[in-house]
């Protein structure tokens, strides 16, 4: 029996899960606005709320659904700052609820196995306007791919350097026996995204496999949100660099 969602969000990646979600759920209700979203979650007996509204409203939407409790679904990143994370993470706990924070390459199959003393990450995509979100939009899943390796080492030094004008960052991250060049260049039309000499390309539906996953409960949630509050630390450590 499929279980009955709502969803709030709806950009292009709202959309993406949306398309998903019909498929896989009853999906009772899509909303824009957070303030018809309690309404709608107690008239059609909601169990999960997947969220995928702006990144800076994710604390409030999650923080609100987790507080009636209901199982949440949330878009990459849980929230922009690693203490309100946590807040939630320990308010799901209070509440004893599932929450999921969306992870696709958790589910990738091409694992990075061999690392060498100077790592190379490089992803290229056209963004229109500023893009002051680079780290959580994209970086944030190299963190996640490279996940294993990053929690389990100590951090040395962080150099950033960001041009804005050209819209191109570079991140430089050293331990004691590795070196790791993140690059993103989001100034052209050419999408490309490797880790060393591994193109980072699937076509694998990756998103229905983990939200599938996410509502039959095959998941290690515990083990996500660890690793969710982990790549945010990480990002936030980066972020005030100057």
């Amino acid at each position: 029996m499929k279980i009955n969602v709502g969803l709030v969000g709806k950009g292009n990646w709202g959309r993406k899960i949306e398309n998903k979600l019909i498929n896989l759920s009853n999906l009772k209700f899509v909303c824009g606005k957070k303030n018809k979203l309690i309404s709608d979650i107690k008239k059609n007996n909601i169990k999960w709320v997947f969220v995928a509204s702006p990144n800076d409203t994710h604390y409030d939407v999650v923080k609100k659904c987790i507080q009636n409790k209901i199982n949440v679904f949330c878009e990459k990143p849980l929230c922009l700052s690693y203490h309100k994370a946590k807040k939630l993470i320990e308010l799901k706990k209070k509440y004893k609820v599932k929450l999921f924070v969306s992870d696709l390459y958790a589910f990738y199959s091409n694992k990075i196995r061999i690392l060498v003393k100077k790592n190379y990450v490089f992803r290229s995509k056209f963004v229109t306007g500023e893009d002051k979100e680079y780290l959580f939009r994209l970086m944030y899943h190299d963190i996640s791919i490279l996940y294993n390796f990053l929690k389990s080492n100590k951090i040395l030094k962080i150099v950033k350097n960001e041009n804005i004008n050209k819209k191109i960052f570079k991140v430089e991250i050293f331990f004691k026996k590795k070196i790791f060049y993140f690059e993103y260049n989001l100034n052209t039309k050419q999408k490309r995204h490797h880790i060393n000499k591994l193109k980072i390309k699937t076509g694998k539906d990756l998103l229905g496999i983990m939200i599938k996953n996410v509502l039959l409960k095959k998941i290690d949630f515990n083990k996500n949100n660890n690793k969710a509050l982990f790549i945010i630390k990480f990002l936030n450590k980066i972020e005030k660099l100057n």
